[in-house]
Formats: C-alpha cells, structure tokens, sequence
C-alpha cells in the first residue's frame, strides 16, 4: 500500500511554500536588484568622497533616471563640472569613468517636484558636498548625502 501519509503531504507543501517564497523573486531579481543598486550607489558615492580627500581635487556625481556617473576635475580647486572631465577609475581599476547604472527598471527619483532626476553635484577637496542630496530608488528607499560632512547613509 503505496502513498504518503498527511503529515508526509503537509510537510511536502510546507517545505514547496518556502522555497516558493524565497526562490522565485530570485529568479525574476525585483527586490534583490533594486536593493543592490541602492548598496552600489552608496558604495560609489562614499569612494567618490573619499577619491576627492585622497586626489585633492573635486569629484562629480552626475545623475540620469537610471545611472550615476563619476568624473573628476584634474585643476586643483575648480569647480565646474563638465561632461568632458575625466573619468574616476572604479575601486579595482576597469573603464573610467566609474559608471552605476540600474538593472531591470530600477531608478533614481528626486523629492523635489520640479525634477524627478536627483540633481548633480559634486564633493571638493575637503570631501564636503556641493549641496546635500535625498536620492530616492523606486522601491521607495533612500539613500541621504549629509551637507557639511558628506555621510553617505
């Protein structure tokens, strides 16, 4: 007389339920991938203030919806970021500029209603940001840009 028993069954589904549960956002990666783009782009933006105190010159954080890039200004003291400033090497070495981008449809939004991209800005010398930042992800976490210190949290 083949079969299971109840307990044999209830354990089956319960042990089927959890893999369910742990298994399949995996593999579709929403809440994973947009919780690792929000710990890149704090790791990015902590190395970019510390690049800045360790080159002497000003690091810029450049947004788009869905990347953020990082430049560096190679005249000691300036401030003005351009497209064409060169590139920071990411921490290991690879392609300048260092580059974050979003994976499968996660963004950058901003709090400020009048752009819903977070703005630009830069560290200098000191390591101290331009401005303080909120940068917003669409799974609704946030990462903060403190104004004198430059703490990235």
């Amino acid at each position: 007389m083949g079969g299971f028993t109840l307990p044999e069954l209830i354990a089956v589904l319960v042990i089927a339920g959890i893999v369910a549960a742990v298994g399949l956002p995996k593999l579709w990666g929403q809440g994973y991938d947009e919780s690792a783009f929000a710990q890149e782009t704090a790791g990015a933006l902590r190395y970019a203030q510390k690049s800045a105190l360790a080159m002497q010159r000003t690091v810029c954080a450049t947004f788009t919806a869905t990347s953020l890039t990082l430049r560096y200004l190679s005249t000691y003291g300036d401030t003005t970021c351009l497209a064409s400033s060169p590139g920071l090497i990411p921490p290991g070495g690879g392609p300048a500029p260092y580059v974050v981008t979003a994976q499968h449809g996660g963004t950058f939004t901003s709090s400020a209603s009048y752009n819903p991209v977070p703005a630009s800005f830069y560290f200098d010398r000191t390591g101290a940001p331009s401005a303080g930042q909120t940068i917003t992800f669409n799974d609704g976490s946030t990462l903060v840009v403190e104004s004198g210190s430059g703490y990235v949290h």
